[in-house]
């Protein structure tokens, strides 16, 4: 199939959108304070349900809310009164801001109905979708002034046990509907669990009397007898029951096979993530043959690359030198931070040519903790919080005699600059926006294709000129282009674990637990989430070519990124209508 790029696919109803925003009739008052009232509506909900939200802006969070079939009814719920308010406005009647605002609002709002309709389907127990360990944070960063909080510690460790006994009832429903995962994922899924079941002696919940110097000494002697209580009572055991039924009556007619569609229903839902992740009017066919086609685009720019770098012989053997050869790994977990940190200073000075706003939050880079290791292949952006003003790129640096380093450059520009501590941090700090938008990074396609778009950067910025950091660099965007191939190939066409890895091996550097941990990610984790990425990226690039284009001789790229990154997250559809919105009010002046 020839490949039409989504943003072209997308020009016609893109030109409605753009009508009734980028061209909009000024604001009246009722349409603007029925949208205004709606945003604070939302807000509000989104505050009190959102344990991360809260630790973001440094909400003392006094419960954490777990994912029941009844609280997905009552969000579900909740969505759609938002879109029937919001099918009382009129948005050709708003001013471009607020069009924003009703365009993001109309998109979670969709979400949390959507959710609702396939509760059963989205995971709460598999590595990449249990909460526990990112819920941690909220206990480790935990401050004890007084004997309130010492209560309030409690009371959340209560959560966590009913959090977890929740997932057992989750797992047990999701097994009644035949909705079960493959023994390999459940196994993993067990593995990543281990750390909760620990008695309060070990237990990451513990907390050490060090924390509790503003008690008084019999206070705290108290506090920490009734904190290990509840562990040893209560988190513990009913951890302990989750992996008990998982590790027995849970396998019972567990499927050989993985992906969505081998569940009843599973086709559907898989089509709605691939909607929902994307934002693009695209089938799961369409998708895989982009996919096909920037794979082998890839392929071609590698050989180029081996012949730069003088290797003779087969691309099969090129792929094998760069998996084994010595030179392309780091020998301690601190090798792997000091070239993070060297590509960080590069990247820094070269900047400032190509944006003309960043961020007042530090960044930097630091170990993944050991609790996390096991979950993340690579690692992850942490946003600054209210507690910790700096962006940090926590790197996995439990194996590092498997970790790639030319990778090095092409991670840092995605993770942290210009890539996500660029777009979150700018988003954070912006108070012009409503916190509706000011603290919504739902899109996918959008957060996660403007990272790789950040990525790819690095050619215009000059910095992947050594064949070394160049490999690395079309080495990731080998890995999340075969992502379109295996996730639609899983989910939707059939594929077989063995077939989507050998894929994956015969086009990527990756390691085999590496293979092993992301196809497991794509067919059951998050189904259609590694979509978004490349998707995206190819959205963006789209979009930027159009600019230049019409722009001509008035093209600035600075200008450019920061109406990309300037008003906050947005589906692929809206952000071409606001660039165009942009570019139209450029002209003007």
């Amino acid at each position: 199939m020839k490949y039409s790029h989504p943003a072209k696919r997308y020009a016609a109803s893109i030109l409605v959108i753009a009508l009734c925003g980028a061209i909009a009739a000024p604001s009246t008052a009722s349409d603007s304070s029925r949208l205004d009232a709606l945003a604070g509506r939302y807000w509000r909900y989104e505050l009190s349900n959102n344990f991360a939200l809260q630790m973001e802006l440094g909400v003392p969070i006094r419960h954490l809310r777990a994912p029941t079939l009844e609280a997905s009814r009552q969000s579900g719920a909740f969505g759609a009164s938002v879109l029937r308010d919001l099918s009382a406005i009129d948005p050709g009647r708003l001013d471009h801001d607020r069009w924003l605002t009703y365009r993001e609002i109309q998109y979670d709002a969709q979400g949390l109905v959507g959710d609702a309709k396939y509760y059963w389907f989205e995971q709460q127990i598999t590595p990449y979708q249990q909460p526990y360990a990112y819920m941690l944070q909220v206990f480790s960063s935990f401050r004890f002034a007084n004997g309130a909080d010492g209560a309030r510690y409690v009371a959340l460790l209560h959560d966590v046990a009913r959090w977890a006994r929740s997932a057992r009832a989750f797992v047990a429903g999701q097994h009644e509907r035949r909705i079960i995962l493959p023994n390999v994922e459940t196994d993993a899924a067990v593995a990543a669990l281990q750390p909760w079941l620990a008695p309060a002696a070990s237990s990451p919940y513990h907390v050490d009397p060090r924390r509790l110097t503003a008690l008084s000494p019999a206070d705290a002697r108290t506090l920490e007898s009734t904190i290990d209580a509840a562990i040893d009572d209560d988190v513990a055991p009913a951890f302990k029951a989750l992996v008990a039924y998982l590790g027995g009556a849970y396998r019972v007619g567990a499927p050989t096979g993985v992906g969505q569609s081998q569940y009843p229903g599973g086709k559907a839902y898989y089509l709605y993530m691939v909607s929902r992740v994307t934002t693009l009017d695209l089938t799961p066919q369409q998708i895989h043959a982009i996919g096909l086609q920037q794979v082998a685009l890839l392929n071609r720019k590698i050989d180029d690359v081996q012949k730069a770098m003088g290797f003779k012989g087969s691309a099969a053997a090129f792929r094998e030198y760069l998996k084994t050869d010595p030179r392309f790994f780091a020998t301690s977990g601190a090798e792997i931070g000091d070239r993070l940190e060297w590509f960080v200073g590069r990247v820094a000075r070269r900047v400032p040519l190509f944006y003309d706003r960043l961020p007042t939050a530090p960044y930097g880079v630091e170990p993944l903790p050991a609790n996390l290791a096991g979950a993340e292949t690579f690692g992850y952006y942490d946003a600054p919080t209210a507690g910790r003003v700096r962006g940090i790129y926590r790197y996995n640096a439990s194996h590092p005699r498997t970790t790639w380093l030319p990778q090095a450059g092409a991670l840092i520009m995605h993770e942290l600059i210009p890539g996500h501590h660029f777009q979150i941090s700018l988003q954070q700090e912006n108070d012009a926006l409503p916190p509706v938008r000011r603290y919504d990074f739902s899109v996918v396609a959008y957060v996660e294709g403007y990272a790789e778009y950040s990525s790819q950067l690095g050619f215009d910025m000059g910095l992947y000129g050594d064949p070394y950091y160049r490999v690395g660099r079309l080495m990731q965007d080998m890995m999340v282009s075969c992502r379109l191939v295996v996730d639609t190939g899983m989910n939707d066409m059939g594929w077989s674990l063995a077939r989507a890895q050998r894929f994956m091996r015969d086009n990527t550097v990756l390691t085999e637990h590496q293979i092993e941990t992301e196809t497991l990610r794509y067919s059951l984790d998050l189904p259609a989430q590694a979509l978004g990425y490349k998707l995206g990226e190819l959205t963006i690039l789209a979009y930027r070519a159009d600019a230049k284009r019409r722009l001509g001789s008035r093209y600035d790229v600075r200008e450019f990124h920061r109406w990309l990154i300037g008003s906050g997250t947005m589906t692929l559809a809206t952000l071409r209508a606001h660039l165009e919105y942009e570019e139209a009010l450029a002209a003007r002046h």
